[in-house]
């Protein structure tokens, strides 16, 4: 096999009728160095007669059929066990890279050699290929070479961009180093478990464009529990390699971690309770519990200000929550930022609201809006913490 700069390699089963549109995508990069795989998992449908009749035409395929099915995730790993490329990207059968996408990846790789790999945006389409009008959330993400710890960071305060291996280029010596595709938690995550272990390591390239489309099947982007349990167990691993870089030196920046990876793991356990409700704490009790709390802390007839994504309503009678954002009484949605989740804080402060509360669905908000949290800490007491609330008194600074 040649060595071409870039390996475009394609898992696939079964999915003869999309397979053709993704390779055909590939084909058609204005980047002449490349070499195409098409790794066949023992289909049973037309894929190997619709990849070799496309080889006949483009000597840059390469086609590799197993002769059983060894499984998704060693479908992936054989990938990078075959690859002698310096730069190798995985496009999933059913989606498609964008003009452009090759070229300016390797681009960014080849300026930026402290990279492990290149991340761009996707455009999102249904089953028919129709795009969709939803947009990935960049969050926080600044465009160009962000540190791999950096990137971790914003990743698990929800500030960062969510990975698609259709959107990624990997460096293969970095690969090499970290090694292939695992997880402890799920066979569904293994590419954000890959891109976390790369991120601890070496540094990204962020391409702020779309250069791939992803097909949303139905269900595929669901509310499965397992499916959230996995994605949070992702993230408490990565507070572990943040933990063990050179920043866990700071005490401040370890007891930041401590109050994500005590968060993190709250929503984890969270996400599966209602499967084994034996042994967790059903949604009513949590907050019957919650209910007690505010009321044993904040004295009747005061305000006080109620961060718990609007799905509380008027827990107390007697005591009036403020919904946080709050416009003419109504809730208005998460702050867009730091500045104004302050500003609005100090707003309902003006009018009279004597504490600020976390409920349980919101202490997201408390890494999120890390500024937020050591303007609280900095200028006012914590009163309350616990699985449920944690609140500060406003009363006074």
């Amino acid at each position: 096999m040649s060595k071409e700069k870039v390996t475009v390699a394609i898992p696939t089963y079964n999915r003869a009728g999309l397979l053709q549109g993704c390779i055909e995508s590939v084909l058609a990069q204005d980047y002449a160095d490349l070499r195409l795989l098409v790794l066949d998992n023992a289909s049973d449908d037309d894929t190997e007669m619709v990849v070799r009749s496309l080889a006949k035409e483009d000597q840059r395929i390469t086609y590799i059929r197993h002769e059983t099915n060894i499984g998704f995730a060693r479908n992936w790993n054989r990938i990078i066990e075959v690859n002698q490329s310096p730069y190798l990207t995985i496009v999933p059968d059913d989606d498609l890279i964008l003009p452009g996408f090759i070229r300016e990846s390797v681009q960014a790789l080849d300026e930026h050699p402290s990279a492990g790999f290149s991340l761009a945006l996707p455009k999102f389409m249904d089953d028919n290929g129709t795009i969709l009008p939803q947009k990935q959330d960049v969050g926080d993400m600044p465009d160009g070479l962000i540190n791999g710890l950096e990137y971790i960071d914003l990743c698990i305060a929800w500030r960062g961009c969510s990975i698609y291996t259709a959107t990624t280029m990997m460096r293969a010596a970095a690969l090499f180093e970290v090694g292939s595709f695992d997880s402890p938690h799920s066979w569904n995550t293994i590419d954000s478990n890959l891109s976390f272990r790369l991120a601890a390591r070496f540094d990204i390239v962020f391409l702020n464009k779309e250069l791939a489309q992803i097909r949303a099947h139905p269900g595929q982007i669901s509310d499965n529990p397992w499916q959230k349990f996995a994605v949070l167990a992702e993230s408490i691993d990565a507070i572990a390699y943040l933990l063990q870089s050179e920043r866990a030196a700071d005490a401040t920046y370890r007891q930041q971690l401590a109050e994500r990876l005590l968060a993190l793991n709250a929503r984890k356990s969270e996400s599966i309770h209602h499967l084994v409700p034996h042994l967790y704490w059903s949604w009513a009790e949590r907050l019957e519990l919650a209910v007690e709390d505010i009321t044993a802390l904040i004295p009747p007839g005061n305000s006080f200000i109620l961060v718990d994504q609007n799905q509380w309503g008027q827990p107390l009678a007697d005591r009036h929550a403020i919904p946080f954002l709050e416009r003419d009484g109504q809730y208005w949605g998460p702050p867009t930022d730091d500045e104004m989740a302050i500003s609005e804080l100090e707003r309902s402060r003006s009018f009279g609201a004597s504490f600020i509360v976390f409920g349980w669905p919101a202490f997201w908000w408390l890494y999120h809006y890390d500024a937020l949290h050591r303007y609280l800490r900095s200028n006012f007491r914590c009163v309350l913490k616990n699985s449920r609330l944690v609140a500060f008194d406003l009363r006074q600074y």
